[in-house]
C-alpha cells in the first residue's frame, strides 16, 4: 500500500503585507486520511491533482475529484478526508493579509461556494510548485512567494465588471468607516489611502465611482452632517461644535456650513 508522502513549509508571517503566504505543501494522502472537524485561523487553498476526497464546511459536503480546487475560510468549522480506495494528492497554500478577503471576494470562491472546477490544473500546479521553490526566510523570498500566490489567485478572478465594482464598493466601505471613526480629528487623504492600502489616485477614482464625489467632499459633508446633529441635539457652542467635527477655525467652519446647507450654524439652530 502507498504510505503517502508530505512536503510542507511554514513561513514566519509576523510582518504585514497585503497578502502573504503562511504555509505551502504537497501531499499524497493515505486511505481515509482526515483533518478535522476543526477551524483554521488563516485562508487555505487546496488543489487536487489526482484521486478523490471529501470536504465538509459548516455541514455541507463537497465531493472532490482531480482538477478541483477548494478554499478553507478562517474560523469555519471544516473536515476533509481522502477517499478510501482512491485517496487524493494535492498541493496547498495557506495565506493571510489585510487584503486576502478583498481579493477572494473578486474570485469565484465565496463563503457559500468553497469549491471551483476550472481548466487551470496544469498552470496552477506550476505556480504552486514555484511558491515551494521560492521558499526562504529572507524578505526577498517572502515577497516572491506572495507574488506567485497573487498569480495563483488571479486564475480564479471573475472576468466581469461586477467583480471590479464589488472591490470598489469594499474599498469605499472601509474608507467611509475610517472617516466615521476619525472625522473629528485632522485626517488626510493619505491617511485613508494608507488604511485601505491603495494609492491616493485610486482612492479618488473609487470615491467618484461609489459616491460621485471626491474624498475631500465626502469628509467635509460628513462633518457638516455631524454638526447638524449636534446643533439640533446639544447645547454646545458653535465654536465647540466646529472643533468637535474637525474644524480648527470657527469662521471657516461657518463658511463651509453655509455653503453646504444654505444657512449659518446659528441660523440653523434658531430655526
Amino acid at each position: 500500500m502507498d504510505k503517502g508522502f508530505r512536503i510542507s513549509y511554514v513561513v514566519e508571517a509576523e510582518q504585514s503585507m497585503s497578502v502573504r503566504v503562511y504555509n505551502i505543501g504537497h501531499e499524497r494522502c493515505k486511505s481515509n486520511q482526515k483533518w478535522g472537524p476543526g477551524v483554521r485561523n488563516f485562508y487555505l487553498l487546496h488543489h487536487v491533482i489526482s484521486g478523490k476526497g471529501y470536504y465538509i464546511a459548516e455541514g455541507k459536503q463537497y465531493d472532490i475529484t482531480a482538477g478541483s480546487t477548494f478554499i478553507i475560510y478562517p474560523d469555519t468549522n471544516i473536515t476533509y478526508y481522502a477517499d478510501k480506495d482512491d485517496p487524493w494528492e494535492y498541493y496547498w497554500v495557506g495565506f493571510i493579509g489585510n487584503d486576502a478577503r478583498l481579493i477572494l471576494d473578486m474570485t469565484l470562491f465565496s463563503p457559500k461556494n468553497h469549491v471551483v472546477n476550472l481548466e487551470v490544473s496544469i498552470k496552477l500546479k506550476e505556480i504552486l510548485t514555484k511558491i515551494m521553490e521560492s521558499r526562504g526566510r529572507d524578505e526577498c523570498y517572502k515577497v516572491k512567494m506572495s507574488g506567485y500566490l497573487m498569480l495563483a489567485l488571479s486564475l480564479f478572478i471573475k472576468k466581469d465588471k461586477e467583480s471590479i465594482n464589488n472591490l470598489s464598493a469594499l474599498y469605499c466601505k472601509k474608507a467611509a468607516e475610517y472617516i466615521a471613526y476619525n472625522y473629528y480629528r485632522a485626517i488626510s487623504i493619505k491617511d485613508i489611502a494608507d488604511y485601505i492600502r491603495i494609492s491616493r489616485s485610486q482612492l479618488y477614482r473609487v470615491f467618484l465611482q461609489c459616491f460621485n464625489k471626491s474624498p475631500i467632499q465626502f469628509i467635509t459633508e460628513y462633518r457638516i452632517e455631524q454638526a447638524l446633529r449636534l446643533l439640533k441635539n446639544s447645547n454646545l457652542s458653535i465654536n465647540e461644535i466646529a472643533y468637535s467635527v474637525g474644524f480648527d477655525d470657527n469662521l471657516y467652519f461657518s463658511r463651509v456650513f453655509k455653503k453646504i446647507t444654505g444657512n449659518s450654524p446659528s441660523g440653523y439652530r434658531k430655526n
